[in-house]
């Protein structure tokens, strides 16, 4: 056994090719010709695309002709048709008789005889007796008949002896005979004067002259049904003559009463069993007059609510409308809160406040969202309330949700419309003129590409091409979404995706999955509408824009922790500020990477505002409840109002608002409370005009103060050159 193993082993993998038996072990070799070029990989690999055009590379739009006479090419002239220029020429294939053309078809045999008329036929010819007696007697056997040849235009005629009777129509075996040129003699008998004899006329077959460019395919010549006039006959609409006094009243209640009837009408048409639904669900007119009696009694109670509110929070209204502290004059730079105010709703006590605005057309007017901030003990349900200071026993208009509430905007033009962002991802639009009974208007539960996380900020933007309102939304998700309010639906569209700048993990599978970061908040520029802030959770905030939604325009690492706020300067549009959850409020300018100004409050900042009437105040507003006011044009290190508004052991401020038009601003906790705080006049010092400009308005001063203050905290242009300048010097 041992040599055989060794016999089998000798067969390696070299030898297999002089192996018979092991031919299908042989490997493949790839065979090339000799001549065949060499084309390296990467043209092999290149994919090269063809585009189809409708132009046709082969077509001439301008013909040339060379001019013998000018001995140059020169353009062919186009011919002309009037008025009407022709977009299709067709050349046809008849020609004229007379032409040399045709003349030298009819001289070739071409369309002389048709192809049905060629062959052997028989005619019979009259003679006279005179001729028949000239005739000699017929042979026994008369010679062959030649062939007619195709040349000769007249027919070849041979002498058939009379018969007795005249013979039958020709068969099959007779026009054989003919084919072969053999005639019988029959029997010869008697003349008379004037016999038929018949006579076999061949004529030539020739060739049809087939038109290979007129050929139509039989399927293709369908029949065109021709066109025929339908007329309808109506019955013309009754006259009558009529004579009245026409006034307005009179024709508004003809076309009422008209109306009414046609629509009785439709009633009865339609089936009783839809009939029957309906009348289910329609109103009596009791009902109906009910309803607007309940509404009017709503209107006269809540405006005696409101008067007896008056009267009971009378002490507050007034220090509300004249009273300012007097230590302000003693105390040069600072200043304090006054607590006005404070509003609950008693179903939502155990809610947190998690944004409020004020209403942009009803300065005493402010919207809350009540919701939760607590995510291990989650509320089932938020509000959405609108309060008046006129009245701050109970909210004008309360909407309980399914889902809490995160966020809320109010429609500057519209300011009857609030859109609201939930914790279960939806967005809502509700309107305030419609009942309490249709809830929200719009929501986003049944929309695709919807948020799968908490909407942490919802802003209104501009209206869109057809005149659309729209509004945005952010996300823990990681994506900007814009929502078009059409009629009856809401249509999102992704803005952009915020990508987080770790590198993408890779998957079970083995694939690469990118990151989003979330977005916390959203602010968008007062003066561009297409460009807008976004700050994370990973404290980066970044510029972005609709038309450009692949990346960011520009982003910068703003702070350690998530950015909860963003906020413009009403006067100047480069500059924002952001606060966040690392204690820290900076000021930002459009451009720069790193801040003007940079104050840390010592506890996660929940919201920061810049004031309406001054553009270097701001206020801000921390867990451990104190609401800081900065005036950056009295002290840029330190706040000039700090005054607590709750205690910090039990409740949390949260956010708060700057009324546009009054010396109020309103802040809530994580009690679902709502405290209104009148700004000393410290706090809302406004500029004087310098004698020489007594005309100047506030918003100019204003803008000429903040210019004034960044031109002292901004660094000074480098200018290459000068300090090695000095180092010679000295």
């Amino acid at each position: 056994m041992a040599p055989k193993k060794q016999k089998d082993a000798s067969k390696s993998r070299a030898n297999l090719a002089d192996d018979d038996a092991l031919e299908w072990l042989k490997p493949r070799v790839l065979i090339k010709p000799d001549d065949q070029d060499f084309v390296p990989e990467s043209e092999l690999d290149e994919e090269v695309g063809r585009i189809l055009t409708t132009i046709n590379p082969q077509w001439v739009p301008v013909e040339v002709a060379y001019h013998y006479g000018q001995n140059k090419f020169i353009t062919k002239p186009k011919p002309a048709f009037g008025k009407a220029y022709p977009l299709y020429v067709y050349q046809g294939t008849a020609i004229r008789k007379d032409s040399d053309e045709a003349k030298a078809q009819i001289a070739a045999g071409y369309g002389m005889v048709g192809f049905d008329d060629a062959g052997p036929k028989r005619a019979k010819v009259k003679k006279a007796a005179a001729e028949e007696e000239e005739e000699e007697e017929p042979e026994a056997e008369p010679p062959p008949v030649e062939e007619a040849k195709p040349e000769e235009e007249g027919p070849a005629e041979e002498e058939v002896p009379e018969a007795a009777e005249p013979p039958p129509e020709p068969d099959v075996q007779d026009e054989q005979e003919v084919g072969n040129e053999e005639v019988e003699e029959p029997e010869p008998e008697e003349k008379p004067a004037a016999v038929e004899e018949e006579v076999i006329v061949v004529k030539p077959r020739v060739r049809k002259l087939a038109n290979q460019f007129n050929f139509c395919e039989r399927a293709a010549l369908t029949y065109n049904f021709p066109r025929r006039s339908v007329e309808t006959q109506t019955i013309p609409p009754p006259r009558a003559n009529f004579g009245s006094t026409a006034l307005q009243c009179i024709i508004f209640d003809f076309y009422q009463e008209d109306y009414a009837r046609k629509m009785r009408e439709k009633e009865e048409e339609k089936p009783k069993r839809l009939r029957k639904k309906k009348e289910k669900h329609a109103k009596s007119a009791q009902q109906i007059h009910d309803e607007q009696l309940a509404q009017r009694i709503r209107e006269a109670w809540a405006i005696l609510e409101r008067l007896v509110n008056q009267n009971i929070y009378d002490d507050i209204a007034q220090d509300y409308r004249y009273w300012d502290d007097p230590s302000d004059e003693f105390r040069e730079g600072m200043g304090s809160l006054l607590p006005l105010w404070r509003f609950q709703f008693e179903p939502m006590r155990s809610h947190a406040v998690c944004d409020m605005q004020w209403n942009p057309h009803y300065q005493d007017l402010f919207a809350v969202a009540y919701g939760s901030l607590d995510f291990t003990k989650q509320q089932k349900e938020g509000c959405v309330c609108l309060y008046s200071i006129k009245n701050p026993a109970y909210p004008e208009y309360a909407v309980v949700t399914e889902s809490p509430i995160i966020c809320i905007d109010v429609y500057k033009e519209t300011p009857y419309l609030i859109c609201v962002g939930c914790y279960d991802g939806n967005v809502c639009v509700y309107n305030a003129q419609l009942s309490l009974e249709s809830s929200y208007q719009y929501k986003s539960d049944s929309v695709r590409d919807k948020h799968s996380n908490i909407v942490w900020e919802v802003r209104w933007g501009a209206r869109l091409i057809d005149g659309e309102a729209s509004f945005f939304s952010v996300s823990g998700d990681g994506r900007v979404v814009q929502w078009a309010v059409m009629p009856g639906e809401l249509r999102a569209t992704t803005i952009i995706e915020l990508r987080a700048p770790a590198a993408p993990v890779p998957g079970p599978d083995g694939t690469l999955i990118t990151v989003n970061s979330c977005g916390s908040s959203i602010c968008f520029h007062p003066e561009k509408a297409d460009i807008f802030l976004v700050g994370t959770e990973d404290g980066a905030i970044h510029t972005c824009s609709l038309k450009y939604n692949r990346s960011y325009v520009r982003s910068c690492q703003a702070h350690h922790m998530p950015v909860y706020r963003i906020n413009y300067n009403y006067f100047n549009n480069s500059i924002y500020a952001s606060c966040s959850g690392d204690w820290r409020v900076k000021i930002w300018e459009d451009g720069r990477d790193e801040p003007l100004f940079m104050f840390e409050l010592g506890s996660p900042v929940g919201d920061v505002k810049w004031a309406p009437y001054s553009s270097t105040v701001f206020a801000a507003c921390t867990a451990d409840g104190k609401v800081y006011v900065f005036d950056l044009n009295v002290n840029k290190y330190r706040p000039i109002c700090v005054q607590a508004v709750v205690s910090k052991k039990a409740k949390k401020l949260t956010r708060l608002d700057f009324n546009p038009k009054l010396p109020v601003i309103v802040c809530g906790d994580t009690k679902g409370t709502c405290h209104v705080l009148k700004l000393s006049p410290n706090l809302r010092v406004m500029v004087k005009p310098p004698k020489k400009a007594q005309a100047t308005d506030q918003r100019t001063l204003q803008i000429i103060k903040l210019d004034k203050l960044l031109t002292l905290v901004r660094d000074p242009p480098f200018t290459p050159g000068v300090v090695e300048e000095k180092f010679e010097d000295d």
